[in-house]
Formats: structure tokens, C-alpha cells, sequence
């Protein structure tokens, strides 16, 4: 045999090999360039990742407000309803039946308030007109204690269009701002101003709503809205004492941004006695307040005995609280 055909098979077999060691640099370069891809697209899918979560912690997100759940707002509006059923009282106890400028000795009103006639006459067509005057707030106890416990100072205009049993019969209740009334217990006292208007529906109901009504009770000045329908339960004759009277409608307080409003469930009522007068026996108001959507309610009888007090229960989501307006 020949070189030649010697050294044939070698140069093949080291043709063979190079082609291997090819393949081989080959695939490992393809196995190094894939590798290379998916850890390029590891490294992009956590920076993308990164981003928005970046990104979204520079986005401005609105506060979550927390309000604590009280019951001072209730209790407040409580304190103007008290103010506002109880000049309703003297007043409906002055004006009742046809005795408009007749003092009486069994009325929630004392002898020192003094009756000022303004106009006497329905024949003008401007109705009659009266000023109620209980006196200078003086020292304290501030104002005149009157026959339902409260102390009253200042003056109230009144304004009847005609006969108050008549039907339509319109009574205004001004409180001046030059001549301001006031109503609390002689120690803290509540200036209110605006009007409330009486309005006779039928023989045994009157309609009562406010305009521009505001008390002010320590510097704080709370708007109130009032649209209640009064209805006689029990009348006993001329005044008011020893009658019973329901409402039910509602009463809205605003103080600044917050409105709390206050709407009947069950008629409230009040009995007339001089022990009971300035006290709600029974019933049940429903409350809404602006920025709560608690649901609140407030029972006047949380005993179920219509006791003469001025014990409520107020119900926040269930929970009761017992408080005296």
C-alpha cells in the first residue's frame, strides 16, 4: 500500500474531528446566544417591572378619611329641637282658641311677661300684631323663669293674619335682631333669630316651618330648617296645658358643611302637664348626617313607660348609647 492511501484515512479522520469541534463551538454558541435572550428578557421584565410599581407610587391617590363615629352632632340637634318645640309651646298656649291678648293664670307663661299690643285689629286687613317682652337676660340665672322650667329674655313679635282656629290662618314668630330672644336653663342660654310660621291645616292640626331660623348657643351659630305637622291628640280647652300634641315631619341642623336632619319614624308627643311640659314622651327620629352613612336613630322612650324626663337612647349601628337632652 502506498503513502498516500496511508494518509487518506488520517486526513479524513482529522477532517471529521474539526467539523465535530464546529458543531460543537456551534451549538454552544447557540445554547450561549438563547441563554443570553432569556436573561435579557428576564432583565426587561423586572425593569418594566419595577417601573410601574414605581409609577404608581407617584400617582396622587385621594385620602381615606376615617370619621369617628359620635353622637355630639345628634346631641346637638337634639339641643335645637328642645329650643324650638318649646317657644313653639308658649306660643301655642298664648294663641290658642280666639283669646289672643288674654293672659291666663293656667299658662306656661309667668305674670312678668309683658303683653304689647301693636295692632288690635283684623278690619285693616294686616291682621293683628303683638310683642311678647320677658325682660333683660339680667345676671344669672340668665332671663325669667317660666311655668315649663325654661328661662326666656328678649322679645318675640308675633303676627296673626286672622283668628287662629280659622282655617289658613297664618301666625308669624319673629325674633328681632334688635330686640334678641333668648331660651335655655338660666345658666346657658340660646339666642335664636329668623321666623317660624304657624299655619292652620284643619280644626286639629298646624303646620310649623321656619325661614332663616338660627341658634346660636356659645358662640356657635347653627342654621335650622323646620317642617313639622302638629296634630292635637287631647285638648282639654283654652291653653295648652293638660293637652297632648304629636309631631312628626323633620328638622334639619346645619353647622358649617355638616347637616344633620332629623326625620320622624314615630310621631313624637309631648303631654302637657306643667311637670311634663318641656319633655318629648314618646317617638322615634331617624337621622342623617352629611358625612356618615351611619345609620342613627333616637328613641324618646327608651323605657317604653313615656316617662316625663328628658331621657333618649341613641342608636349608632346597633349600639346604644343613653344620653338626657
Amino acid at each position: 500500500m502506498s503513502d498516500e492511501c496511508l494518509k487518506c484515512p488520517i486526513s479524513v479522520n482529522i477532517t471529521l474531528l474539526s467539523v465535530k469541534a464546529k458543531l460543537k463551538l456551534n451549538k454552544r454558541h447557540y445554547l450561549c446566544v438563547k441563554n443570553n435572550k432569556g436573561l435579557v428578557k428576564k432583565f426587561i421584565f423586572r425593569g418594566l417591572l419595577l417601573s410601574i410599581v414605581a409609577f404608581a407610587g407617584c400617582i396622587d391617590e385621594a385620602p381615606i378619611i376615617e370619621v369617628p363615629e359620635t353622637t355630639d352632632n345628634t346631641q346637638a340637634s337634639l339641643a335645637v329641637l328642645s329650643e324650638v318645640l318649646s317657644t313653639f309651646d308658649i306660643i301655642q298656649d298664648l294663641t290658642s282658641r280666639n283669646e289672643f291678648f288674654m293672659k291666663k293664670d293656667a299658662s306656661l307663661l309667668p305674670n312678668d311677661v309683658l303683653y304689647i299690643p301693636l295692632d288690635t285689629s283684623y278690619t285693616d286687613g294686616d291682621g293683628i300684631e303683638l310683642l311678647l317682652d320677658f325682660g333683660d337676660l339680667g345676671k344669672t340665672p340668665y332671663g325669667l323663669l317660666c311655668k315649663d322650667e325654661k328661662y326666656r329674655a328678649g322679645k318675640i313679635k308675633l303676627s296673626l293674619s286672622k283668628p287662629y282656629t280659622e282655617i289658613d290662618a297664618i301666625l308669624k314668630i319673629e325674633f328681632l335682631a334688635t330686640h334678641p330672644f333668648y331660651s335655655g336653663d338660666g345658666s346657658v342660654m340660646n339666642k335664636l333669630g329668623g321666623v317660624l310660621s304657624l299655619s292652620r291645616v284643619s280644626d286639629d292640626e298646624v303646620r310649623l316651618q321656619s325661614s332663616k331660623l338660627t341658634v346660636e348657643k356659645e358662640d356657635v351659630l347653627r342654621e335650622v330648617f323646620t317642617d313639622l305637622s302638629i296634630h292635637s291628640i287631647k285638648d282639654n280647652g283654652i291653653g295648652l296645658l293638660n293637652d297632648e300634641l304629636s309631631f312628626s315631619g323633620e328638622i334639619s341642623v346645619t353647622y358649617g358643611e355638616l347637616q344633620t336632619t332629623l326625620v320622624t319614624k314615630e310621631p313624637l308627643e309631648k303631654h302637657y302637664t306643667l311637670a311634663c311640659a318641656k319633655h318629648i314622651v314618646k317617638g322615634i327620629f331617624d337621622v342623617n348626617q352629611s358625612n356618615s352613612a351611619s345609620e342613627i336613630e333616637v328613641d324618646f322612650d327608651p323605657d317604653n313607660d313615656a316617662a316625663c324626663d328628658n331621657k333618649v337612647a341613641i342608636l349608632i349601628n346597633g349600639k346604644r348609647v343613653m344620653y338626657h337632652y
